[in-house]
């Protein structure tokens, strides 16, 4: 996951270029990028590239983030047999050679999972898939529920090997890595000239203007607040409303809990382990042997999540595991938007005390 990281080189490639590099590294090994929805044209995912006509740039965000490229909703870990002694045998998945397309929020992610992935006891398996795998990112122009700016991601670039931003000529391309600049190897591209630079410039100065949503505070006081206050009636009238469904964590980029299930087969003799992604906001995620539950009332799991994402991760790692991306708002059943019920959060905790 770690890789020799210098100051950017800069090149311009066209867009009928990017349709040949694409098809170039296609040759190579698996790639996953956006691409509309098969069943919902005006949606997008992240999924395994055929054809390099089927990759979108320019795309708004996806429903589920690119995390899965890395860290699949379901995998097989080893399958098992009985015998003497039984008899195990690992499955390694197949992560893409290269993916393509990830937006700043989601590189973030991909950086925060980094992290916990490698805290003590490191995740093997992801780090198999990361150490295997190139990521090409990709600017964007947000919409009503992206609040990124607010929690500095905007304009991140790490842990890309490259980085488009669209300009008139095609894209800017910043080369951050080693890897990046032998996989830009298989594009014609052209220097960068200084219209270019100013053309990158304003379209992040247009991006910046465009992003509305704001939090009302450093994500750091929002750890001090959350710390500090108990917010008993907020968490109650919020999980009046949550259906637990479980949303929320499914679409976030950076959630990063799972949990492992074996399946037995008919013969009762041989299964698999399998690991999927999980949800604390599910009534059994905090279940324990016996049957007790250490968060069985909904608004303590809805507590959870806040304290999750803004205090308990930020304490250990010096960052929210929010990204702003703004998924869990669109995808909510019940319409709870992360941003408002934050914001309601921070004003709860500043009223009365002179903050701004």
């Amino acid at each position: 996951m770690m890789r020799d990281r210098s100051l950017p080189s800069y090149c311009v490639i066209s867009p009928g270029s990017v349709l040949d590099f694409t098809a170039g590294i296609l040759g190579k090994g698996p790639v996953m990028g956006p691409m509309v929805r098969p069943d919902q044209p005006g949606f997008h995912v992240f999924d395994r590239l055929r054809r390099p006509e089927d990759l979108v740039l320019e795309y708004t965000t996806t429903t589920m983030p690119p995390k899965k490229a890395f860290f699949p909703p379901t995998e097989t870990v080893f399958r098992f047999s009985a015998g003497d002694p039984p008899n195990l045998t690992p499955v390694r998945g197949d992560p893409p050679w290269v993916l393509l397309g990830v937006h700043p929020c989601d590189l973030s992610a991909i950086d925060a999972l980094d992290r916990a992935y490698s805290f003590p006891p490191p995740d093997r398996r992801w780090r198999h898939n990361r150490d295997r795998s190139i990521i090409v990112g990709v600017d964007c122009m947000p919409d009503e529920y992206c609040f990124c700016d607010s929690l500095g991601v905007s304009q991140a670039r790490r842990p890309c090997d490259l980085f488009l931003t669209e300009i008139e000529r095609g894209y800017l391309v910043e080369t951050h890595t080693r890897a990046g600049g032998e996989l830009l190897g298989e594009a014609r591209t052209s220097n960068a000239l200084g219209q270019d630079f100013l053309e990158a410039e304003h379209r992040r100065r247009q991006k910046a203007l465009g992003i509305q949503a704001r939090l009302s505070a450093d994500p750091g006081r929002l750890a001090d607040f959350l710390e500090a206050e108990p917010f008993q009636e907020i968490w109650e009238d919020i999980a009046a409303r949550c259906y637990s469904c479980g949303s929320c964590n499914t679409t976030c980029p950076a959630c990063f809990c799972f949990t492992m299930d074996d399946v037995f087969h008919w013969d009762l003799q041989s299964g698999e382990r399998r690991r999927a992604w999980d949800s604390c906001q599910l009534l059994d995620f905090a279940a324990v042997a016996g049957g007790h539950r250490f968060r069985e009332d909904r608004w303590q799991r809805v507590r959870h999540r806040w304290h999750r994402k803004f205090l308990h991760l930020y304490r250990r790692f010096g960052r929210p595991f929010c990204t702003g991306c703004g998924r869990c708002s669109r995808a909510c059943t019940a319409d709870i938007n992360i941003l408002d019920e934050t914001n309601r959060i921070i004003a709860a905790a500043t009223k009365g005390r002179g903050h701004a």
